[in-house]
């Protein structure tokens, strides 16, 4: 007998479903011309900062490092990704909730993407506007 949680039913999708994983991560002590090429190598434009515990602190994203001006690579360097996180609301959400409640999140935090936690910490995913686009579009 089977006695796992039954998978989500469509309508019954919970962000789990949606997140996108693995997950990239920046230490928050980096550099921002670091997180910068991290980015552009990946092709992404989120990147979870953690801690030295490993623990999910916020997310970085493009728009966050490119306007930090002038954004050569000698001033990036000379800055943290802490510097720019402590202007960026921090939020997260469970990987049971709902979609909606990560479009809320987001919405009322105005940021464009929330890292998916575990309740013991354990950073599991992201959640962006494009993952919330497509499954609006599915």
């Amino acid at each position: 007998m089977n006695m796992s949680a039954p998978a989500s039913t469509p309508n019954k999708i919970l962000v789990r479903d949606i997140m996108s994983q693995p997950v990239l991560t920046v230490e928050i002590d980096e550099t921002l011309w670091d997180a910068w090429q991290l980015l552009f190598v990946s092709g992404l434009r989120h990147l979870v900062v953690i801690d030295k515990l490993g623990q999910s602190v916020g997310v970085l994203s493009d728009r966050n490092i490119l306007a930090e001006v002038p954004a050569t690579a000698e001033h990036l360097s000379a800055k943290r990704v802490s510097d720019v996180l402590a202007r960026v609301p921090v939020a997260s959400i469970g990987p049971q909730a709902a979609p909606q409640e990560a479009a809320n999140v987001m919405a009322h935090s105005t940021i464009e993407a929330v890292p998916v936690v575990e309740p013991d910490g354990r950073l599991v995913g992201i959640v962006t506007e494009s993952d919330l686009v497509r499954w609006l579009g599915d």
